[in-house]
């Protein structure tokens, strides 16, 4: 059970609860009255809340390429994370330039592929960067892996990750009563598209 699920399982319960509660109220416009207040003021933004980050999700989160990116064999990164220096491996480039201060890529640089080196000095076309804790509306924010050129800031390619905090009360504790959810796709799709090149809008 993921965790929109088990948010939509805890709403059902409490309404189920708030329903069994009103019972004892002696006529119905008073338990139509509590019904509504209790299932709505910790709940009034389930239906927006799961809308706008479903959305996102749909539109968003998959790779989106906004123009051609011919095949690449050297990319740039800010930071050296071993994670992310594995994925680059695999995928194939015969040269990686971190453009940032990484003291922990020093070791690797021995290979002959991986170059400590300033961006306005860097050799690839293109680097890849994230953005995270991007705030957005209804506690969901996003966080960005960017396909950008080395000489530039313009966003050739995106690929996005969306954590909803969901209601609240929710947001108010976390992360003792879990969150509203999340999505996301592998970062290799952002990037093989450096290695392998695409089209626009091709993904």
């Amino acid at each position: 059970m993921n965790d929109t699920e088990q948010l939509f399982l805890v709403a059902i319960v409490w309404a189920l609860i708030a329903a069994a509660i009103a019972r004892f109220i002696p006529n119905w416009p008073g338990r139509s009255a509590f019904f509504a207040m209790a299932v709505a003021i910790p709940f009034w933004e389930l239906p927006y809340g799961l809308y706008n980050f479903q959305k996102l999700c749909g539109e968003q989160a998959k790779l989106q390429v906004f123009e051609k990116i011919p095949p690449q064999d050297s990319v740039c990164i800010e930071y050296f994370d071993l994670g992310l220096f594995t994925s680059l491996n695999q995928a194939g480039f015969a040269r990686i330039e971190i453009t940032g201060r990484s003291d922990s890529a020093k070791e690797y640089a021995a290979n002959g592929r991986v170059f400590m080196t300033p961006r306005a000095e860097a050799k690839s076309s293109y680097c890849i960067v994230f953005k995270n804790n991007n705030a957005m509306p209804w506690r969901i924010l996003r966080a960005d892996t960017l396909v950008v050129p080395a000489a530039g800031q313009k966003v050739v390619a995106r690929q996005s990750e969306f954590y909803w905090a969901g209601m609240w009360w929710q947001d108010r504790v976390k992360p003792v009563l879990g969150r509203g959810g999340m999505c996301s796709r592998e970062m290799v799709d952002s990037i093989a598209v450096v290695r392998r090149g695409s089209e626009y809008g091709v993904n």
